[in-house]
């Protein structure tokens, strides 16, 4: 059988100056690895058609002798042309170039436009902002984004912690984790509850990729499709969109500077019989606002009395200035100390989005129901993430970098406090120093994230934030990433149509 193949030291079979380049072993590029450095060497003889598809390249002994470099680096370079579809191994032949396999490269328009799907369109919905909070705009103009712009979360303890986890990953990457979580990060969870005044075991700790799968974890935990489920109005756009999803029967109760509504909410409880109330009790998403004794103990009253629980999301809660002057902000979980109260929480906000790690507390007699129900969904979470976490959390520095976010945050408030008035908007009065305000604008907030989009800004409507999703002049914004550019559009913007 002939194969079609340029001989390794044949001159005569291409042009002098086409061979000398091909086997000149001066052209390994020093940039590189000598592996990588091998594999540049061949794929450019490749793509120049030096070597042609289904050709024999050079044994590795020869290839070694050439180049001057081992038969290791030489088995290596090959094995990763294989990997990549550039070459092709044949038992006891060698090394073949491969026929071209044309993958079409994934254009960044071509792939935003397919994922998020960035039509134009009239309607402003949930969904709306969800595909446009993906999108690949720059911090600074996305004032309705819900995370920390990147800038400030960017810091070398990250690397120095992926590093560490790295080191040891031979221990646990081969096999499933452990399904409650990595149980040093689990034990680390409870001692950074205890100064917030909630007092677990690591055993009531079940770690999840995120307050996302928390809540449905419990929301499946504990309804049927067609139950009913009570959230704040307004409340985090996601979170009724999720349950919505699982078929259950969202209901909204009325939320104010202190809380939720009693007298909705126990109107609610009557007629509904829900079995989960969802809720942030500190910097409330999209208000900022807490709440306050008499309501909490109000709310917990009426839990007991009508056998329900609270799901109550602290995924904003390091951000609040309390814990670091000693006075932490009141939560539902250290005042019913996890009777009838799931806690959950997240480190993406403040380490960094894409670890997608969080925790969830529970009450001692379903901590197995959700383990159960963890198994049936993810299984396990990823240990080298909770590793790099927890690594992170103990590193010593933590506690300042929440210091020196919080003090970012205070800064921005600061500025918002000026901003505001000189475009003709207040300030909210009860609003804590989260990152967001809940701002009444005065004018239709759905009309103005439509022309905002056409100009390059990504805002949040207030109609978003509601159930009912009615129209709205409401808006949310995110401090951090609310710019003087912005604001200045946002003016303009407010004197043409009020």
């Amino acid at each position: 059988m002939e194969h079609n193949t340029l001989p390794l030291d044949t001159t005569d079979t291409a042009p002098a100056g086409l061979v000398s380049l091909a086997m000149s072993p001066s052209a390994l590029d020093p940039r590189f690895n000598k592996v990588d450095a091998v594999v540049a060497w061949l794929t450019e003889r490749i793509e120049m058609r030096f070597y042609a598809p289904s050709a024999r390249v050079p044994s590795v002994r020869q290839l070694a002798d050439k180049l001057e470099v081992s038969r290791f680096t030489v088995v290596n370079a090959y094995e990763k042309m294989v990997a990549s579809g550039v070459l092709s191994s044949r038992a006891g032949s060698g090394f073949y170039v491969a026929q071209p396999v044309h993958v079409p490269k994934s254009e960044p328009e071509t792939a935003q436009r397919n994922l998020l799907a960035f039509q134009e369109t009239q309607v402003v919905d949930a969904k709306w902002l969800l595909r446009h909070l993906f999108s690949d705009l720059p911090d600074d103009r996305t004032p309705g984004s819900g995370i920390l712009p990147r800038s400030w979360l960017e810091n070398e303890r990250m690397g120095v912690a992926v590093r560490a986890a790295t080191r040891v990953s031979d221990a646990h990457i081969y096999d499933y984790g452990n399904v409650a979580g990595y149980a040093p990060l689990r034990e680390q969870i409870v001692v950074q509850l205890h100064p917030i005044g909630i007092h677990a075991a690591p055993d009531q700790v079940v770690t999840t990729n995120g307050v996302s799968m928390a809540i449905d974890l419990v929301a499946r935990y504990f309804l049927n499709p067609g139950d009913a489920v009570v959230v704040d109005d307004p409340c985090w756009f996601w979170l009724y969109g999720c349950l919505q999803a699982q078929g259950l029967r969202v209901v909204s109760v009325p939320r104010d500077v202190e809380g939720p509504n009693i007298e909705a909410l126990t109107r609610i409880m009557q007629l509904e019989k829900p079995k989960l109330y969802v809720t942030n009790s500190v910097l409330h998403n999209p208000t900022s606002y807490g709440i306050t004794p008499a309501r909490a103990y109000q709310v917990l009253r009426i839990m007991e009395e009508y056998d329900a629980y609270i799901l109550e999301d602290d995924i904003y809660g390091d951000l609040h200035a309390g814990l670091s002057k000693g006075a932490p902000a009141l939560r539902y979980a250290a005042l019913d100390q996890l009777k009838r109260v799931f806690y959950i929480a997240s480190f993406s906000k403040c380490l960094g989005a894409d670890l997608r790690v969080g925790l969830l507390c529970c009450p001692t007699e379903h901590v197995q129901g959700i383990l159960m129900r963890k198994m049936l969904s993810t299984m396990v979470c990823s240990e080298m993430n909770e590793r790099i976490v927890h690594r992170l959390l103990v590193d010593g520095q933590h506690r300042r970098h929440l210091d020196k976010l919080r003090t970012r945050v205070a800064n921005a408030h600061a500025y918002m406090k000026i901003a505001l008035p000189e475009i003709g908007l207040e300030y909210p009065e009860h609003a804590q120093e989260g990152i967001f305000l809940w701002i009444d604008t005065g004018v239709d907030t759905n009309a103005l994230a439509l022309e905002a989009k056409n100009d390059g800004w990504l805002v949040a409507p207030g109609s978003l934030f509601s159930p009912k999703q009615g129209a709205s002049s409401m808006m949310r914004f995110n401090v951090t990433r609310t710019t003087p550019e912005f604001m200045q559009w946002l003016g303009d913007y407010l004197e043409k149509h009020r």
